[in-house]
């Protein structure tokens, strides 16, 4: 648990911040964890490792014990108390135990800060966090140096008293006469050599005065005698022997040894009881041992003080289970010298039974014994075998360490952390709510900003509409003026030009008649010869004014000032056919050759120094359309045709128009610079021009597409860059007057 403790300023409760998260801590629980602290550093040792086994946190006892102070300790792994007594497969198992969340437990063996040793019990606890994840490990020590070392001088001792009785001369023999079957290295007893007794009668080896003694003591199990046997000098020894079944479980076997052997192995064992009793007596922690026929064989002080049960009373007996349960079963050190395995030790009611490297074949497990003490024990319980030289099992030592303040404390731990852990969830599911709550909070404010922009883009696309349908209403309405204006002038124009042209005609009779005259009166110019001074007059005045070539020269004079009335009538006539406004909007069918005519003719003075232009006319109908319209939409295209031409060179404006059962169009086509492929598709967007400031308002072909928009027609462009450009508007030839009216602006 990774947790900081801060006190609030009213002082009623404190503040922890756990995993950054602050969790408000009533005082009394602040006491009460730092009470638990408090006994924890009185008697375990504890540190604090992140999940990595970096050093967090070590309690004073961990300095006491290791030799290194607090500041030393943190910010290392446990590496630094390394003393290279476990095999690395016992550290491996250690991670891979508590890398899994689970309780770990066992002896290790530590170097101090000076290079001495000394042993631990360990219990490594795993602290999950908020995801879950494994980060933190808490390990809780006790101090064993002293029980592993007096553990020690037991085996030590177990191990003298095992090679005091190989040291014994025995031979082994049937009962009923037979050959020595066994006979040990020790040979200094007979003399004779290994090989010799094995070939001997056993009979023959004894005395003759002990014969009948030692064959009716060698039918009787369990008897013991004394008796001479004869040696390989002709001497005699004393020996003793009894029957057992030691050799040969279906009949029985003598065992025969030196009387004087037998006493010292006899005392050599006896010497190493008592060092064993000794070890096992003075040793403060409760342990008590049992042969391999699991009798107690050993019931030290500090079991009579845990247990209430004398030695004299479990000594020599198999009840020591009457200490700890109140039904026969058999008890950990029983399963130690049965040799079960873990799985069965757990089916024997022990769980979690931890396994010690050394010795082979030791357990501990942590049993809550109800029967002991006022309110019950906790006692660490650990079962090692006695083993003898012929690894076999001739024993078991069982040691027990009470933990029942290690285990409340635990508990009381696990109760608080528990109790924090509450909070903070409690804490984390507020949290959690508010969280929804801010998120729901954003996704409604997300919502409205997106609606406002949304409506925000709706606005602004309105607005951009408003504004061309206010350029086309103006770009409409000056073309209205213009229009009026231009139909009032061509008709103040065409009442002058009238009475002109018809004076002109009557000029043109009348200076016919004057010529009639003249001529008449030259047919008679020499018969009418009056005076001669007058006649010579009228021919200097004819030579004079040339009247020859007046009379050739007049009529071509009115022959060309006619055609330059009619022109100018012309042109005033295309000028109100081009501009013609009608207020009620009729549609009118119209030959749409003779409206690009009248365009071209307005529009003559901007293409004739520039371009050329070819028509290539096909054979149209008359169209139901708004003529005004349609001529600014040919207006509009033969304009940017002139304008696309450089003035460098002369280009040509080819004009083509074809029709099919229900469709017409007209081309516009140019060898002018083309339009680049990048602003094809913006061409027709409003105030959108390519052309330099003051020569374009972007609205031409904006204006031009929405009107053949509303004709219910379309228009295609196809232009390559150096090339020129072709526009081609496609028009019904005869409108849904529904539709048109709902498109008109």
């Amino acid at each position: 648990m990774d947790a900081k403790l801060k006190k609030k300023g009213n002082g009623d409760s404190m503040e922890t911040e756990r995993d950054g998260l602050n969790v408000v801590v009533p005082s009394s629980q602040q006491r009460e964890l730092e009470n638990y602290k408090f006994v924890f550093d009185q008697h375990a040792i504890l540190s604090v490792t992140d999940a990595a086994g970096c050093i967090l946190d070590a309690n004073e006892l961990f300095s006491r014990i290791s030799g290194f102070s607090r500041e030393e300790l943190i910010g290392h792994d446990h590496r630094m108390l390394n003393s290279g007594y476990h095999l690395k497969s016992f550290f491996e198992g250690m991670w891979l135990t508590i890398g899994a969340g689970k309780v770990w437990q066992s002896n290790i063996r530590n170097r101090r800060k000076n290079g001495e040793f000394y042993w631990v019990s360990t219990t490594i606890v795993p602290f999950l966090g908020e995801n879950g994840q494994l980060h933190k490990y808490v390990a809780i020590c006790t101090d064993i140096t002293a029980q592993v070392k007096m553990q020690e001088e037991w085996q030590g001792s177990q191990q003298l008293s095992r090679g005091l009785s190989e040291t014994v001369a025995a031979d082994v023999i049937p009962p009923c006469g037979s050959k020595l079957t066994h006979a040990n290295p020790v040979t200094e007893l007979t003399n004779y050599t290994h090989a010799e007794l094995l070939s001997m009668n056993y009979w023959e080896l004894a005395h003759p005065d002990s014969r009948e003694l030692a064959y009716r003591r060698g039918e009787v199990m369990d008897a013991h005698s004394e008796y001479l046997i004869n040696t390989n000098r002709g001497a005699e020894a004393g020996v003793e022997s009894s029957v057992t079944n030691i050799e040969h479980p279906r009949e029985s076997a003598v065992l025969v040894t030196g009387i004087t052997d037998t006493k010292r192995a006899e005392a050599a064992q006896l010497h190493a009881q008592q060092v064993l009793a000794q070890i096992v007596n003075a040793n403060p922690m409760p342990k008590f041992v049992i042969d391999a026929n699991c009798v107690v064989t050993h019931w030290n002080k500090a079991c009579e003080m845990i247990t209430g049960i004398s030695a004299a009373d479990m000594v020599g007996t198999n009840n020591h289970w009457r200490a700890f349960y109140t039904e026969r079963r058999l008890v950990l050190s029983d399963l130690v010298v049965n040799g079960v395995s873990e799985a069965e030790i757990v089916e024997s009611h022990y769980s979690n039974p931890r396994c010690f490297p050394l010795p082979d074949g030791a357990y501990n497990v942590d049993i809550f014994h109800p029967s002991l003490g006022e309110h019950g024990l906790w006692l660490s319980c650990t079962a090692a075998p006695l083993i003898n030289e012929q690894k076999q099992v001739v024993g078991a030592l069982t040691t027990f360490r009470d933990i029942t303040k290690q285990k409340f404390f635990e508990e009381e731990l696990n109760h608080a952390h528990r109790d924090l852990e509450q909070l903070v969830q409690s804490r984390t599911a507020e949290l959690e709510q508010a969280n929804l709550r801010l998120a729901a909070d954003v996704r409604n404010r997300e919502r409205a900003e997106a609606v406002l922009l949304r409506r925000n883009m709706q606005l602004s696309e309105l607005n951009a509409r408003l504004n061309v349908v206010q350029e086309h209403l103006l770009q409409n309405e000056k073309m209205a003026s213009i229009g009026q204006l231009a139909a009032g002038v061509a008709h103040e124009i065409n009442n002058p030009i009238g009475y002109v042209h018809s004076n002109i005609g009557a000029l043109e009779t009348y200076l016919n008649d004057l010529f009639l005259i003249l001529d008449a009166y030259a047919s008679t110019e020499n018969v009418l010869m009056i005076d001669a001074a007058a006649h010579a007059e009228l021919q200097r005045l004819k030579a004079e004014l040339n009247l020859d070539f007046l009379r050739t020269d007049i009529p071509l004079l009115m022959a060309e000032s006619k055609e330059g009335i009619s022109r100018v009538s012309k042109i005033v006539q295309d000028l109100k056919d081009f501009s013609y406004v009608n207020s009620s909007q009729e549609w009118k069918w119209v030959d749409l050759h003779q409206g690009l005519n009248s365009t071209l003719n307005v529009v003559n003075n901007e293409i004739k120094y520039k371009a050329e232009v070819v028509k290539e006319y096909g054979t149209l109908p008359e169209i139901e359309c708004l003529p005004s319209e349609i001529n600014q939409v040919f207006l509009n295209l033969l304009v940017n045709a002139a304008q696309a031409i450089a003035d460098v060179e002369r280009g040509i404006i080819t004009l083509r128009s074809g029709c099919d059962d229900l469709r017409v169009w007209i081309e516009v086509a140019d060898t002018g610079s083309g339009i680049a492929p990048e602003n094809l598709k913006r061409i027709f967007d409003p105030f959108f021009t390519t052309k330099p400031i003051g020569k374009g308002t972007g609205l031409g072909l904006s204006l031009s597409y929405g009107i053949v928009t509303k004709h219910g027609g379309s228009i295609e462009v196809d232009s390559k860059v150096g090339t020129g450009t072709t526009f081609r508007v496609i028009l019904p030839q005869r409108q849904s007057h529904e539709s048109t009216q709902e498109e008109a602006p």
